[in-house]
């Protein structure tokens, strides 16, 4: 099928979004957002800063984007589900509920959000017990308890995999699925969150053929970045950098996704400025075309 992809887009006012934050625009007139993705060649997008309480705005920013022909891929929503307040978590919980609801709301293909930490500072410190068992039970009875509660129609609810969490790594991800027993539960793919090691690092294809040939019928978005390992040093320090400045081998991930037999969507992030995310663009088109998969 074809690969959906787009990235964020600039309107007055908007700037990029940082790790932690939601992507997306925060402008109202949203026949320019929608076109402004059109003009970039872009067919799908990030879900517009809407409240999912102001049914009109959602009305209206579901419509234009539909009238132009442009898929909102995800409606992101960060905080700890695994915190370790039980009145935070509670709150984050019922936070990523409402998100879910906005995607479908909004006919998005997904709403988003990372399975958590059990540390106590933030979604992405790290603790060994996000590894153990009790991690695993908490993502699947998290996962089920947001999709009963949401009770989706049209979108999925996906786990942002990360490697300091319980999605780290195609096999993991595959159990969740199996255990959470969900048609509402998808799978949304970031290879280099899960490029964790030298060796992952260097055969990242052989990582990307895994992903597909485990959860290729459940995958439904995805994320464009990229990453380098620093050379010379006796430890391993990764570093994510923009599309086509590290190691990610892009004629097997955009090949790979392209073959399931699902539309997929597949977004940029965690860029600079406009000018950076057209640089990226440029890229992955290139690469898109010396492996003849059509964006």
């Amino acid at each position: 099928m074809t690969l959906l992809f787009g990235g964020p887009v600039f309107l007055s006012g908007d700037s990029s979004a940082g790790r932690t934050e939601s992507h997306g625009s925060a402008s109202l007139d949203f026949e320019a957002l929608a076109m402004k993705h059109v003009e970039k060649g872009f067919k799908a997008g990030y879900a517009p800063h809407v409240d999912l309480d102001d049914h009109v705005q959602v009305k209206e920013a579901r419509a234009a984007f539909e009238r132009a022909g442009v898929t909102i891929a995800e409606v992101q929503c960060w905080n700890n589900l695994l915190d370790p307040d039980p009145l935070v978590r509670s709150a984050n919980l019922e936070a990523t509920v409402r998100a879910i609801a906005l995607a479908d709301e909004l006919g998005a293909v997904c709403a988003l959000n990372t399975a958590g930490s059990f540390a106590a500072e933030s979604l992405n410190h790290h603790d060994p017990r996000n590894f153990g068992r009790e991690a695993f039970d908490a993502a699947v009875e998290t996962a089920r308890h947001l999709i009963d509660e949401a009770k989706p129609q049209r979108t999925k609810f996906a786990f942002e995999v990360l490697a300091m969490h319980v999605t780290d790594g195609p096999e993991t991800m595959e159990q969740l699925v199996e255990a959470v027993d969900r048609p509402a539960f998808a799978v949304h793919v970031d290879i280099v969150n899960w490029v964790s090691s030298p060796r992952r690092y260097w055969f990242n294809g052989d990582l990307i053929r895994e992903t597909v040939a485990r959860l290729g019928p459940h995958i439904v978005a995805a994320h464009a970045k990229d990453i380098v390992m620093e050379d010379n040093c006796d430890t391993v320090r990764l570093e994510e950098v923009s599309p086509g400045h590290g190691q990610i081998d892009y004629p097997t991930y955009l090949s790979a996704l392209a073959g399931l037999p699902q539309s997929v969507t597949l977004l940029m992030e965690h860029l600079d400025t406009e000018a950076d995310y057209d640089a990226a663009a440029e890229f992955i088109r290139g690469e898109a075309r010396n492996a003849n998969v059509s964006l």
